[in-house]
């Protein structure tokens, strides 16, 4: 098999994990590594492509062009969940952790102080 065609396998499959909806959270990193092990061996791919291209092969780059077109968008869209998944659960840590400092810190209000002694 020649790098333009390993490069529109991995490119198909990656758009098929892409395509799936983003599995809860247990499995989560296990989908997450196999998207990022697909994108390290096609940009190795990527690298290795090198002219001249036979007729089929050029017809096989531009499904692969097609592909990746559809494939980027799907990265960000996954990419901008991720974030705002991560910005919540920042959130929240940070709520948790303010009202349990409210209760740690005496408070000064409704508290009568003698000035005498």
């Amino acid at each position: 098999m020649n790098v333009v065609e390993s490069l529109d396998k991995v490119t198909t499959h990656l758009l098929t994990l892409l395509e799936s909806p983003l599995p809860a959270e247990e499995s989560r990193d296990a989908f997450l590594e196999e998207i990022d092990r697909a994108l390290q061996i096609r940009d190795s791919l990527i690298q290795r492509l090198a002219p001249p291209f036979s007729e089929s092969e050029m017809a096989l780059g531009k499904k692969v062009a097609l592909v990746s077109k559809q494939v980027t968008p799907k990265l960000e869209g996954f990419h901008k969940q991720l974030k705002q998944e991560w910005g919540q659960i920042q959130q929240s840590k940070k709520t948790a952790k303010a009202y349990g400092q409210a209760y740690s810190i005496p408070a000064a209000d409704g508290m009568y102080y003698d000035k005498r002694n």
